[in-house]
């Protein structure tokens, strides 16, 4: 209402990371509505805290922690950001996708980690299966063996800062002509 009163024109669409449904309605009704995206901002994250910033929750276990978490920060806005594209490519404006992370994605973990993360021929699905052993050794107990450092949050942001980084590169060199 705020938004409105000073001028702007505001529209909503209900968006759920985990949701493909959602997103494709969401992608659908951002087509329909204005044909182009000229700006998508990746900016939904889930972390388990206690306490929150809404008071006391019951305790999750890492191991449960870790599939959601990753589901959600990484995978989702992976989703989001390819049901996306072919819209930001439609810009008349140049299209900017800004995903939000945090200083708890900084590289860390085992020296082949860090390196499998960094390095600079890593693609989208090699990314994605780094996310998954990271979930499944979470879940088995053993990520600290496997080299993951200790925080479902910091990994799928690492992920996510990982992700903008690929996704930039693979976009202008697709937009490069031969």
């Amino acid at each position: 209402a705020e938004l409105a009163a000073d001028g702007c024109s505001v529209a909503f669409s209900r968006l759920d990371l985990t949701d493909a449904a959602s997103i494709a309605a969401t992608r659908d009704y951002v087509e329909a509505s204005f044909g182009r995206l000229d700006a998508l901002v990746n900016n939904a994250a889930i972390c388990f805290n206690d306490p929150t910033l809404y008071g006391k929750v019951p305790h999750t276990p890492f191991e449960q922690q870790a599939r959601l978490t990753v589901e959600t920060n990484y995978f989702g806005s992976l989703a989001v950001t390819e049901a996306m594209l072919p819209l930001l490519r439609r810009s008349r404006a140049s299209p900017r996708v800004v995903n939000v992370a945090s200083a708890a994605g900084r590289l860390r973990g085992s020296p082949a980690i860090q390196r499998a993360i960094s390095d600079p021929a890593l693609t989208v699905a090699a990314l994605g299966a780094l996310m998954e052993s990271f979930v499944s050794a979470a879940e088995e107990g053993t990520h600290l063996d496997a080299g993951w450092p200790n925080t479902c949050y910091g990994v799928s942001k690492l992920g996510l800062i990982a992700l903008t980084r690929v996704m930039a590169r693979d976009e202008a060199a697709a937009a490069t002509p031969d």
